[in-house]
């Protein structure tokens, strides 16, 4: 049986349902109260963490405190005699300036807030483990249906007319969707090694190709136009510096280097230790399937209804 925290968020949702396709689930929102959470690892040989502990759409500081979130849930598997712990956790925590594809062994360099909070929870965890098993995963770029924080924006943006990306968006992405996430995690849980950090890619694309793709899906053309990358840095910087800690900042100077510039994967070796693969291959392959959750974004749905003649047929 398997306990997959963080189960009525964007992440948590998919993992779930990938989940449930192999083994049996119990799904557990984030703030469950003590008792309701004690009640449901009763039992359980494996928890899976996906909740968003923080907001990578926000303007964060970076601060050694106990994950509060985590801090619960690794108390209540000790005292429930839990097996193992899967974390999900970020590539991220790689940092943004890698030129070459990152893989297990590459130096970890991380610069903006979000990535160095999720490497110190990483660390937090390993170092409390004591006799609770831990595996980490650390998913590329993920998407999926549901997600809040960039591609709803890039969506929002191009449906109004021309988007502006740091290099046209088209610095080379590991991407994975978010249901891969989750027969990752299957994956772990069941064959990862204790103490271990995976990888886990998807395919390469662009931030380019994978707008056009869901434009078109959806109806529409999008024209996407080049920005320096140093234009866009000073920009969101300025941005951030007006933004209130803790509030939402787009795109911040965390969102331009997530756009542009390259966070290339080699998950090879978690392929390998942990006997998967993804079953997503291409935006193409999985476009088809969002484009009823992309044409249902309130801005798009808007700017559809507003100017019909004006959006392209599906392939056009």
């Amino acid at each position: 049986m398997h306990l997959v925290i963080g189960a009525g968020e964007f992440l948590g949702r998919h993992v779930s349902r990938a989940m449930a396709a192999d083994v049996p689930v119990i799904e557990l929102n984030v703030d469950a109260d003590d008792e309701t959470l004690a009640d449901a690892i009763a039992g359980i040989e494996v928890v899976v963490f996906c909740a968003q502990t923080v907001s990578p759409a926000r303007r964060l500081r970076y601060r050694k405190a106990s994950p509060h979130l985590l801090e619960r849930v690794v108390d209540a598997a000790r005292k429930a005699r839990v097996r193992r712990l899967v974390h999900v956790s970020t590539a991220d925590v790689f940092g943004p300036d890698h030129s070459g594809r990152v893989n297990e062994r590459s130096r970890l360099k991380p610069t903006h807030a979000y990535e160095r909070l999720k490497l110190y929870e990483e660390e937090w965890l390993l170092g409390m483990a004591g006799d609770l098993e831990v595996v980490i995963v650390r998913p590329a770029r993920i998407f999926g249906e549901g997600e809040e924080w960039i591609f709803p924006r890039l969506m929002a943006a191009a449906v109004r007319g021309r988007v502006w990306l740091p290099g046209g968006g088209r610095a080379k992405q590991t991407f994975v969707s978010a249901e891969d996430v989750g027969r990752a995690c299957l994956a772990a849980s069941d064959r990862g090694r204790p103490g271990h950090r995976y990888l886990v890619g998807g395919f390469d694309s662009t931030w380019h190709d994978m707008l056009v793709s869901a434009a078109r899906a959806v109806g529409f053309m999008a024209e996407v136009a080049s920005v320096p990358y140093d234009i866009a840095y000073l920009r969101a910087l300025g941005v951030e510096t007006i933004t209130p800690p803790g509030a939402v900042v787009w795109p911040g100077i965390f969102g331009v280097d997530v756009i542009g510039k390259p966070h290339y994967y080699d998950d090879s070796y978690s392929r390998r230790e942990l006997t998967w693969s993804p079953s997503v291959g291409s935006f193409e392959q999985e476009v088809p399937a969002l484009a009823p959750w992309l044409s249902r974004l309130p801005e798009v749905a808007a700017a559809l209804v507003e100017t019909p003649l004006a959006i392209s047929p599906p392939g056009k």
